[in-house]
């Protein structure tokens, strides 16, 4: 583990056995009830039930495990509540992932059945026990079930974020379980209001209502392209790593472009990147606000003030139709017009045989969509065929090499369609009057345990494209992040009405400091630092630079550095005050 010392082995052991016993403790409640009932003489079906719901029990605990054992990989966290969401997506190819991980479900299928002979058949019992006896043990395995489900006897029940207290945060993922992060954060759904200074000093600090300058003079409007590469980390990209990788066409496109290396994604799905960038929402719930209490808020997306400017919006997904919910969020931020696989002339011949349509051909269809377009325009795309299961089209499989694993093939092929796009588009009338903005949804696997540190599970590509209208160039002065695209999309469309937005323009010199929620530690991330706020109310803040080999998370900072901490903890909680605030009292507007 990258940054993680070897010596907190044993720590994260022995902290993992409280996690451990406290998952036990809630999925086989009702197996230890049924234990508290009187004996077998009076419920003659009572080992029956009892069997039936510890071998429940603990199927639901492995299974979720075994589901992470794949899916941690992509997402870099434990899966939590929001993983029924995904399961009960209607495009989410359930059956493809089994037969891509049959040999998972082949060794989960033998745990279910060795538990099962396992499992002791007694026979009913004719000892009888006093009653002092009966109530001794009643109580005791009352209080034993009662402290094993809290975690302990502290005065907070035990949370998965807690494990952050004892082992470093590269150690979290292995301290707690699945099934403990699924009641964390079912029970975390709904954040409590905070009071950490006043409204107005939260608001001033945080300065969410954003005013940008129009980039263009004499009222230009640009059509603007927004690109969103599926599952594209800035591990895969050559121009951001400073080495060749698996992106030779967004290599050569960053020559030309205004590329931001340090840019952070909101979070670790898909869904959560969505509010992010179009209406510059961090995730900082322990669902995605797309599937939160609040997906019914009153908010604004830039596709609203675009479509105000006599912009015509557009989003385009290759997915089912209501796929993660995308439409309807889009839907009530703003009018804009969605496009999914309903709308695409021949799904089935370019189907991908999971998610949607391939890349090469959808982004095809795009480019094709756009000429038709009024202009000005502003239209989305998002694309998927790196996502998990990482096929691939069979006339591509000895194209591209790939590498250690699947899903450099897939990044390959995506790129490749995304050079054909920009072959095709370049032709097109409206090109040169065009700003593509390309970025990723979040990042994904790697074999660099960088990656799955606090901020490199974060790190994405993001770059602007229009060589005739913005001079390229490489700005790593400031650290960006998805909640900065709305505004500079507003800038570039020369909207002067004020907004509601956590980010702030990539035009505009301003520090900005992207925040997200790791595990229910909040971070804000001024590269190289990045400040964590633990739910005990502390601070820790440590310094991670990139491009060196084997590089340890540094903790020890200088009197300069502490100073700036100090400034930046009170950043953190205007941001959070104002973001949870507003949450409740559905004040994400201007």
């Amino acid at each position: 583990m990258n940054g993680a010392p070897m010596s907190e082995l044993p720590m994260v052991l022995l902290v993992g056995v409280l996690f451990d016993v406290q998952a036990l403790a809630y999925f086989q409640l009702p197996f230890h009830l049924l234990s508290l009932l009187p004996s077998q003489k009076y419920f003659k079906k009572k080992e029956n039930v009892q069997a039936f719901f510890y071998l429940l029990g603990l199927a639901s605990i492995i299974l979720l495990n075994f589901i992470d054992l794949e899916f941690y990989k992509i997402k870099t966290r434990r899966s939590g509540i929001e993983l029924f969401a995904l399961v009960s997506d209607q495009s989410n190819p359930v059956f493809s992932y089994l037969l891509n991980y049959w040999h998972l479900l082949l060794l989960y299928l033998a745990f279910i059945f060795t538990l099962y002979k396992l499992y002791p058949k007694h026979n009913p019992s004719n000892v009888s026990y006093s009653k002092k006896l009966v109530g001794t043990y009643f109580i005791t395995f009352s209080i034993l079930l009662f402290l094993s489900a809290r975690g302990g006897w502290a005065i907070k029940p035990l949370r998965s974020f807690d494990a952050a207290r004892f082992v470093s945060p590269q150690w979290v993922s292995a301290t707690i379980n699945s099934p403990t992060q699924l009641i964390t954060s079912y029970s975390s759904s709904v954040p409590p209001k905070l009071n950490y200074m006043s409204d107005a000093k939260a608001e001033a600090l945080a300065n969410t209502t954003q005013s940008v300058n129009p980039y263009f003079k004499n009222n230009f409007k640009p059509n603007i392209v927004l690109i969103i590469l599926e599952s594209i980390g800035r591990d895969y990209c050559g121009f951001l790593n400073k080495e060749n990788r698996f992106t030779p066409f967004l290599d050569s496109l960053s020559k030309h472009s205004l590329v931001f290396p340090n840019a952070y994604s909101s979070g670790t799905t898909s869904m959560e990147s969505i509010p992010a960038i179009f209406a510059s929402i961090p995730s900082l719930l322990e669902v995605p606000y797309i599937n939160s209490t609040f997906q019914n808020n009153t908010i604004y997306g830039l596709h609203h003030y675009l479509g105000q400017n006599k912009y015509n919006c557009s989003f385009y997904y290759g997915a089912q139709n209501g796929s993660m919910g995308f439409d309807n969020f889009l839907r009530i931020s703003g009018g804009i017009d969605y496009f999914g696989i309903d709308e695409y002339p021949s799904p089935k011949s370019d189907f991908d045989g999971s998610w949607g349509i391939w890349d090469q051909a959808y982004l095809q269809y795009f480019n094709s969509e756009l000429s038709k377009k009024q202009e000005p325009f502003f239209s989305s795309v998002f694309t998927l065929t790196s996502h998990d299961p990482y096929h691939i089209p069979d006339n591509y499989k000895n194209t591209f090499k790939g590498g250690e694993l699947p899903i450099y093939k897939a990044v390959q092929y995506t790129d490749h369609s995304l050079k054909l796009f920009f072959e095709q588009a370049s032709k097109q009338k409206w090109f040169d009057n065009t700003v593509f903005i390309i970025t990723a949804d979040h990042p994904s696997h790697s074999v660099n345990e960088y990656y799955y540190t606090p901020t490199g599970k974060y790190e994405i590509p993001l770059l602007i494209y229009a060589p005739k209208l913005i001079a390229p160039g490489s700005n790593d002065k400031i650290t960006a992040s998805h909640t900065d695209i709305m505004p500079s999309i507003m800038s570039l469309a020369g909207i002067k009405e004020p907004f509601f937005a956590f980010g702030t323009s990539l035009f505009d010199s301003t520090q900005r400091y992207p925040i997200n929620k790791d595990y229910g530690i909040a971070q804000l991330i001024d590269y190289p630092y990045c400040l964590r706020y633990y739910p005990d109310g502390k601070f820790k803040m440590h310094v991670q630079p990139k491009y060196v080999p084997n590089i340890r998370i540094r903790y020890q900072l200088s009197a300069e550095e502490m100073q700036k901490q100090k400034s930046l903890e009170l950043l953190l909680q205007a941001k959070l005050q104002v973001y949870y605030n507003g949450l409740l009292n559905n004040k994400f507007k201007k």
